[in-house]
């Protein structure tokens, strides 16, 4: 017995002094460069490429690991992955929990090198994969599945060192400055990031675009039982190579997808995070484009999503001189693999905006625009397009007020791109007109005849298309009622339309007392081409617009003169204004010419009336003139006819204006009640979505306060 005791002890003395002197060599420079060439044969013959390794040190007293300038090479003998440092110390203990415990932990200077030139070729770093991919044999038929789950090894650390990361891929690349995470004494992250930086290139339908975006500093912290994210120096910068879509444009605004330089920085709040929720709040984020002219002050918002939806809860936004808000928003998240696109609804969005703040970015005409403008609408959506409901806009005064609902689609192809709208009523009243005007840099033409009119109201539409913009409805002045129609055509640079009217004074529009009421209507065109009317103003001079009118008169009086079916035209060609009036009678013409050189003095206007008889001495006429056509008293009482038969359409029209416009109004509170019924149930899907996140955290704190139980047993 006592021999074999001795034996026995003499056999463990002996395991735990070679132990004890493998321990030893182990940590010997010696024995670890051995081990480091044997590691590195190994990887280049499982690699087939070229592997080095500096430095490699392990100390089990210390418990860490350390390894120094790494480099391999892809199968092109290009350098591919390289490490200047990486130190790992570990808490050897927690393996017997079937833990990992990284105690610190830190990578300096690692720099990768990916390539895939195309969908046909294999990348530089698919070899890599292969060679260490699990391969699984085939089991046996025979064999039995092993009923024993096995039990997975957890990790953890305590905080982590990231510096100098650089990563290519083709063209694009990333690179990180450095990174510190670790965790508090409540065992919540806290850490910095800073010099994020990334560039790629961007393909677009007019080309590639070369895009970076660049943040200074990302800090978390920890305080209140929440996460706080402060998030300073973004910058995104876009360049395609191309100058700016306004260049000697100048009515083109600034903004331009190919060329943008946003400076930005945000706070944000991290309220919760689940396992496929987050729920946070945007207290403060700015941004600004000092070439466009972008500018947003001040953003807030509280968001809750999850996979498949997003809640967007007391948005406010601020401009220099424009502030936006709503309740309430909520967006489907689009997903490619659920078939799921991009939808959204707001609640009552209100806010006032002073015009001249989208000036630079989108419309220098507006940046006089001083008048503040007071507006509401309800919105909803997708990626093509977007519709508007109860939209409402009045001055502070409201002698200016807008009601209207309308839709834009063709958002993704500006070729498509349709914006219309329907305006169910608009009223500017007293001297509105004119202010709303003056803010516009743009020659002001019969700036008297629309101060005549008195209050206006417009019911009607309007449409904007790709280089054409419609206008439609029907006018309501003090002079009389006004249909009409007309279009802006930006490719041919002309102005062209209709107007119609049963009964206008005017002489009272124009300022001409001897001129009454006249039902009529009138073919308009106008040239709005700068270089071809600046070479027109550089040889005749004069302040009126250029263009022609060609008006059919049903009735008019002009002093004692009563005329019907009488057809007009004014022909003007920016300095002089000509037309002719001819009322075409059986025996006797009616002929006056006119002319004038300025609107604002229609008073002044030269009139020369001219008679002709026809038909009397039917030989005298020479062979050479045709014989002007008769009106027999049948085809004029037909004309009248029709005259009322036209005038009887036009009433009925304005009538069918008026149903259309209560039926608008019905509708439009239909969908006022649709809205609140939306909100509302919104709201209960947002409690139902919060009550969901607050059990989830619930579960989420029990789980962790049985953790922590175990680990203290």
């Amino acid at each position: 017995m006592k021999r074999l005791l001795k034996w026995v002890g003499g056999t463990l003395l002996g395991l735990v002094l070679l132990l004890v002197v493998a321990v030893l060599l182990l940590n010997t420079s010696m024995v670890q460069g051995c081990l480091v060439e044997e590691a590195v044969g190994v990887l280049k013959e499982k690699l087939q490429t070229e592997v080095k390794v500096g430095k490699f040190q392990v100390r089990l007293i210390g418990q860490d690991v350390r390894l120094e300038d790494v480099e391999i090479e892809d199968q092109q003998h290009r350098k591919m992955f390289m490490l200047k440092e990486l130190g790992v110390k570990l808490d050897l203990r927690r393996l017997l929990d079937r833990e990992i415990k990284i105690t610190d932990a830190k990578v300096k200077g690692l720099e990768a090198h990916l390539y895939k030139d195309s969908t046909d070729t294999v990348a530089n770093y698919q070899f890599f994969i292969d060679a260490f991919k699990k391969k699984h044999k085939p089991k046996a038929k025979e064999e039995k599945k092993d009923t024993v789950k096995k039990q997975k090894m957890n990790i953890d650390f305590d905080q982590v060192k990231l510096e100098d990361i650089k990563l290519t891929y083709n063209k694009e690349s990333a690179s990180l400055g450095g990174l510190f995470i670790r965790k508090d004494q409540n065992d919540m992250l806290v850490g910095e990031v800073h010099d994020l930086a990334s560039s790629w290139v961007k393909k677009t339908k007019k080309g590639p675009v070369d895009t970076r975006l660049h943040i200074g500093t990302i800090h978390l912290s920890h305080q209140d039982g929440q996460h706080q994210l402060n998030i300073t120096g973004i910058r995104y910068i876009t360049d395609n190579g191309k100058p700016r879509k306004n260049f000697n444009k100048p009515k083109r605004g600034f903004f331009d997808v190919g060329h943008l330089d946003l400076q930005a920085e945000m706070d944000v709040n991290v309220l919760y995070t689940g396992k496929d929720s987050v729920v946070a709040e945007i207290v403060r984020f700015q941004a600004q484009d000092s070439v466009s002219g972008i500018d947003v002050r001040k953003l807030k918002a509280r968001v809750e999503a999850n996979k498949q939806v997003a809640h967007v809860k007391q948005f406010s936004i601020s401009l220099p001189n424009t502030t936006l808000r709503f309740d309430e928003a909520t967006l489907q998240l689009p997903s490619k693999k659920k078939g799921r696109k991009l939808a959204y609804s707001t609640s009552l969005i209100t806010g006032t905006t002073l015009l001249k703040d989208i000036s630079r970015v989108f419309a220098p005409v507006l940046k006089n625009f001083t008048e503040p403008l007071y507006l509401q609408t309800t919105m909803t959506g997708n990626d093509e397009g977007m519709q508007f409901n109860n939209v409402k806009v009045h001055t502070k005064q409201k002698d200016l007020t807008i009601s209207a609902k309308g839709y834009i689609t063709g958002l993704k192809d500006k070729y498509k791109l349709h914006v219309h709208f329907d305006v169910n009523r608009m009223t500017a009243q007293g001297g509105s007109k004119e202010r709303i005007i003056s803010h516009f840099p743009v020659k002001k033409f019969m700036m008297k005849q629309l101060h005549n009119l008195g209050t206006i109201g417009y019911i009607g539409t309007f449409d904007v298309l790709w280089k054409r913009e419609q206008f439609a409805g029907l006018l309501i002045t003090k002079p009389g009622n006004i249909n009409f129609s007309f279009a802006l055509n930006e490719n041919t640079k002309y102005v062209e339309g209709t107007v119609r009217t049963d009964s206008f004074e005017l002489g009272q529009a124009m300022d001409m007392p001897d001129l009454k009421k006249v039902a009529c209507q009138a073919t308009f065109k106008f040239d709005i081409s700068k270089p071809r009317t600046a070479i027109m103003r550089k040889k005749v001079g004069g302040k009126l617009p250029m263009g022609e009118i060609t008006a059919e008169v049903f009735d008019a009086k002009y002093k004692l003169l009563h005329v019907r079916n009488t057809i007009a035209t004014i022909k003007s060609n920016g300095a002089v204004a000509e037309g002719e009036v001819n009322v075409r009678g059986k025996r006797l013409d009616v002929l006056c010419s006119f002319s004038f050189t300025n609107t604002n003095e229609m008073q002044k206007m030269k009139i020369k009336p001219k008679l002709k008889l026809h038909g009397l001495l039917g030989g005298s006429k020479k062979k050479s003139e045709p014989e002007a056509p008769q009106v027999s008293d049948a085809e004029l009482r037909a004309a009248r006819i029709q005259q009322r038969a036209e005038e009887r359409v036009a009433r009925n029209a304005e009538r069918e204006v008026l149903k259309a416009q209560r039926e608008q109004e019905r509708a439009d509170r239909q969908a006022k009640k649709e809205a609140a019924k939306a909100a509302r149930q919104a709201e209960r899907d947002a409690r139902d979505a919060a009550r969901k996140a607050e059990k989830e955290a619930r579960r989420a704190e029990r789980e962790a306060a049985k953790a922590a139980q175990q680990k203290s047993e």
